[in-house]
């Protein structure tokens, strides 16, 4: 080859390797820059369950609390009733004996 050719192509090569190796990172950069915005819209939506979680959580608390109090309430009624019905029903055994 002569000396022409071989400069030639010396720099044809290095102008392909940078070419390739600007691309190269382009690439890797707007990769970079992609994943990094589905990393955020990924941590996003956690937070959103993790919001949603809590929320849930507060509204079983309160729901069981409220549970609670009622079934004392219930509980207490019933309680009150049987002794009533208890009493009524010792009532109306003494007057039929």
């Amino acid at each position: 080859m002569d000396k022409e050719l071989r400069e030639y192509l010396e720099g044809f090569k290095e102008e392909l390797k940078r070419y390739i190796t600007d691309s190269f990172n382009a690439k890797a950069e707007e990769l970079s820059r992609q994943v990094g915005i589905i990393s955020e819209e990924f941590q996003r939506r956690i937070d959103l369950v993790v919001e949603g979680h809590e929320v849930l959580d507060r509204k079983i608390d309160e729901l069981k609390e409220e549970m609670t109090f009622e079934l004392k309430e219930i509980k207490s009624l019933t309680k009150t009733l049987f002794k009533d019905l208890d009493h009524r029903v010792k009532v109306l055994e003494r007057i039929k004996h």
